[in-house]
């Protein structure tokens, strides 16, 4: 089987497509192309509706997007249907994820790089979520909420490129990385966030980046 044409590594801001089913098993469904981003480097799968169907969940096997219903779903192999992603959530994904990158950049420069235990960037939570080795101060980490919001402000580009081996290069003024998630275009369309630090033990603390309304 072909792997899923990934139309979101295109297009970050496609909400609707049609494709062919290539396969049904249960309530899991593969297509030929989709722009249902899956559940992957920290991101969260998207949500959304295949035809009249209620998608749940995206994950990723191998190269094959799995959309995952609600229920069985009410077309059939060889069926061309329409898909929607719930754009509000992806659009609250997307925001996150690029304001967390950013606000890593500069709780790096403020308490040095940190070994990143973890990070989950989930809408259904409102927030992101990164783990790190070590404690942060309250009085660096409102230092690195304000920079991060100037910053934001600031209104800077995202340019995303892929490289020869299809390894996808993030970047955002000084701040790069490998990235291949769903981000937003421009850091003017974050607005502000706020950072919270939580301690869940063994050694580790969290820092949640919150959107302010």
């Amino acid at each position: 089987m072909a792997a899923t044409n990934k139309l979101y590594n295109s297009d970050h801001y496609l909400r609707e497509f049609t494709a062919k089913v290539i396969e049904i098993k249960d309530n899991k469904v593969i297509l030929n192309r989709t722009a249902f981003f899956p559940e992957s480097g920290g991101q969260s799968g998207d949500i959304g509706m295949l035809g009249d169907s209620r998608v749940i969940d995206t994950q990723i096997n191998n190269d094959d997007i799995i959309h995952v219903l609600e229920n069985q779903p009410t077309f059939s192999k060889g069926d061309i249907i329409e898909g929607k992603i719930n754009w509000e959530r992806r659009y609250n994904i997307m925001k996150l994820h690029t304001a967390s990158h950013i606000m890593e950049h500069f709780l790096w420069k403020t308490f040095g790089v940190l070994s990143r235990s973890g990070s989950y960037v989930d809408e259904k939570k409102d927030r992101a979520d990164y783990k790190y080795e070590g404690r942060l101060e309250n009085s660096k980490l409102k230092k690195v909420e304000k920079e991060t919001n100037e910053f934001l402000l600031e209104g800077h580009e995202i340019t995303i490129k892929e490289d020869k081996e299809g390894i996808r290069h993030w970047k955002c003024g000084p701040v790069e990385m490998l990235c291949a998630g769903t981000h937003v275009k421009n850091t003017k369309e974050i607005g502000r966030i706020k950072l919270k630090r939580k301690n869940p033990g063994r050694g580790t603390e969290r820092v949640e980046t919150t959107l302010l309304k």
